[in-house]
């Protein structure tokens, strides 16, 4: 029993260890029309440029998922596509921190900073409605760790799926095409012409016999 207990403790210890080192932990600081440190409200809005905030912690695993120092799941909320953390939710993959330490989602660095009216700060999107947010600006934002986790091109690329096999071979080439159908069949020939005519009669019957032979001439008279 003790074994049992000792094998299941160290299970769990390994299994733990496992998680811990599917992500990488680091802090983000935005750059281009807004710079500073993002922090977060109670809620889990990130802001840049509110220096009430206390800079925020941020984990990423290698589905490209980002938690929260709270283990909150940030996502990017319908429809204006704010980058937020919220209790209960699955974080929105996609994202990843490229070799150059700036972050990504679907490989691209670019976000948008839009004006949020209190303290100065700013909140991030990826794709904002124009009709929904005003006083935005562009910018990137860069880990102070984790370059080439996530994601993105730092992360093992899953191997193409293979294509379909050859197909089949073709058949032998078709035969020559079959001739013109044959005519219809000669009709019967002509009747057989009449049979040979009677045999000839018999020729004419021999004439008389000749006559007996002349006696002796007749002596000379004195």
């Amino acid at each position: 029993m003790r074994n049992f207990i000792t094998l299941a403790a160290f299970a769990a210890g390994s299994n733990a260890l496992v998680g811990r080192t599917d992500s990488c932990c680091f802090s983000l600081t935005s750059s281009g029309g807004a710079s500073g440190k993002l922090g977060q409200l109670g809620d889990g809005q990130n802001r840049i440029g509110d220096d009430t905030l206390q800079p925020a912690q941020y984990c990423i695993d290698s589905n490209g998922a980002i938690t929260d120092g709270k283990g909150r799941g940030c996502i990017l909320t319908p429809p204006t596509t704010q980058l937020q953390c919220d209790e209960g939710v699955s974080a929105t993959p996609g994202f990843s921190v490229n070799s150059q330490g700036m972050l990504e989602y679907h490989n691209s660095p670019d976000f948008v900073a839009c004006a949020t009216g209190q303290n100065g700060g700013l909140n991030v999107y990826t794709a904002p409605n124009k009709m929904d947010v005003t006083g935005c600006v562009g910018v990137q934002m860069s880990a102070d760790s984790c370059s080439g986790t996530g994601a993105g091109p730092g992360a093992p690329a899953p191997a193409p799926a293979p294509g379909p096999g050859p197909g089949p071979s073709p058949g032998p080439a078709p035969g020559p095409a079959p001739g013109p159908a044959p005519g219809p069949a000669p009709g019967p020939g002509p009747a057989p012409g009449p049979g040979p005519g009677p045999a000839p009669g018999p020729g004419p019957a021999p004439g008389p016999a000749p006559g007996p032979a002349p006696g002796p001439a007749p002596a000379p008279g004195p």
